[in-house]
């Protein structure tokens, strides 16, 4: 599931590639075959071009296939667009439900590694990380809340296993778990709307940022860890009353 799209993908040609007529287990190949190879270049073409920008026409020249099917299989432009926002999701969901395993128990360490391996990711899968991003930054209105309803059950499935088996043995005492786990979300949550404002204006959609915004994540977690304040001696502290 997480090999890179570009991998997964056909060389385009100029022409719709005419199939050979078969029945059976083949013929249902060749259909799962055919979409998948407009899904995969309707994912290229929306990344680069953004929904309202984006030709079927290009979309599939590149599949190798007609318009006809396109329209056949996914009904609308719309329709293709939210099959492949679906899919580039639950693509980096899959990624990081399989190497949760090696998250780290502490709260704040376990963000820093999930952004790491998020930037990882996206780095890897450019294509996929652009999808998103459109979606989620750029989408026309009248689709955003369909796409909100896709990125909640999305949400679904990887915050209760992201959140699970946290220790919070090194929070100070007096230290509310849930409240912490709230305070750090805020804070990376925060980050992350800042990163994406600046990623959608950039001519890359932000890949080239991503090693600097990692290094500011690393400092924000080190702010949250070891506090903002020195530490004072209540003996040399000017403004303790005898």
């Amino acid at each position: 599931m997480t090999r890179r799209l570009h991998d997964r993908e056909s060389n385009p040609a100029a022409e719709p590639r005419k199939e050979k007529p078969v029945s059976g287990a083949g013929a249902e190949q060749n259909i799962e075959d055919s979409r998948r190879r407009i899904l995969m270049s309707a994912i290229r073409e929306f990344a680069e071009s953004g929904y309202t920008k984006a030709s079927t026409n290009a979309i599939v020249r590149n599949a190798r296939a007609s318009k006809g099917l396109l329209f056949h299989y996914y009904g609308s432009k719309k329709d293709l667009y939210l099959a492949a926002l679906e899919y580039s999701v639950e693509f980096l969901v899959d990624f990081f439900l399989k190497n949760l395993g090696s998250l780290p128990e502490d709260p704040v360490d376990r963000f820093v590694t999930w952004a790491s391996l998020k930037t990882r990711m996206l780095a890897e899968e450019p294509l996929i990380y652009k999808m998103t991003l459109g979606g989620i930054m750029e989408a026309p209105k009248e689709i955003r809340p369909e796409i909100q309803a896709r990125l909640n059950r999305s949400g679904e499935r990887l915050m209760p296993v992201f959140l699970s088996r946290i220790d919070f043995s090194g929070l100070r005492s007096g230290v509310d778990p849930g409240k912490a786990v709230r305070y750090i979300l805020l804070v990376f949550g925060a980050l992350s709307e800042r990163y994406l404002e600046a990623a959608v204006d950039s001519p890359d959609k932000g890949l080239s940022s991503l090693p600097s915004a990692m290094v500011e994540i690393e400092e924000y977690a080190d702010l949250i860890k070891h506090g903002l304040y020195r530490k004072v001696n209540p003996s040399e502290d000017p403004e303790r009353k005898e």
